[in-house]
């Protein structure tokens, strides 16, 4: 199995490209995904903001109010790692547990992709056999936000929140440049999941080879 990072600044259209990757048949994970799981109703770390931040973060089904979260931690470095401290070791601990049940579940080529934003500013990348980085013109980052309602001004903190791609680029294996239309996106994307085919591959017959793999 090739155990994939894939990631990008907010805007970047991480989730059209992980989304491309699962139709070739990538096993994608989303990280968003499990963070809405752990703020919902009943969710096992929306009770554990209230400690912290107080219950008016909190809606009455007992989900997590994200607009008044991000309100209160974007902005405000301290607030925003009491947060991160909060999620992010959950949603590791879950990544890492699905990623195992995929590696027993899954036969020869099989490539498993884990989609999170923050995957080099939480220092995480180096648990990952290589990772895709996501990347897009600044002006185009904001222009598809703002197309999707977002307030210039939580655009701004949330992109100060998150490294930028100039220093992303240096350490990821494989750029996705998606700043053109959606047909030379894929044409990357295809190109990139050829070769993840490959890659898989050869490491189970490597483990084979070594007598770990049956």
């Amino acid at each position: 199995m090739l155990n994939l990072g894939l990631t990008g600044g907010i805007g970047c259209g991480k989730s059209t490209v992980a989304g491309m990757f699962a139709a070739m048949g990538a096993r994608v994970m989303d990280s968003d995904a499990i963070v809405r799981d752990l703020l919902g109703p009943g969710g096992e770390a929306a009770q554990e903001l209230v400690g912290v931040f107080g219950s008016d973060v909190l809606r009455a089904d007992g989900s997590a109010d994200r607009e008044a979260l991000a309100a209160r931690v974007f902005g405000d470095d301290a607030a925003r790692k009491k947060l991160e401290g909060i999620l992010h070791p959950k949603v590791i601990a879950i990544r890492r547990e699905r990623i195992r049940a995929f590696e027993k579940e899954g036969g020869p080529g099989t490539v498993t992709l884990s989609e999170a934003a923050l995957i080099f500013e939480v220092d995480t990348w180096r648990e990952f056999d290589g990772i895709v980085l996501v990347t897009a013109p600044s002006e185009i980052k904001r222009s598809r936000l703002m197309a999707a309602g977002w307030a210039l001004g939580e655009i701004e903190r949330r992109m100060a929140a998150q490294w930028p791609d100039e220093k992303k680029v240096a350490l990821a294996d494989w750029i996705v440049d998606n700043g053109g239309d959606e047909s030379h996106t894929r044409a990357q994307v295809e190109t990139l999941w050829r070769r993840f085919q490959v890659m898989a591959r050869a490491r189970e017959e490597d483990l084979v080879i070594r007598g770990l793999g049956d």
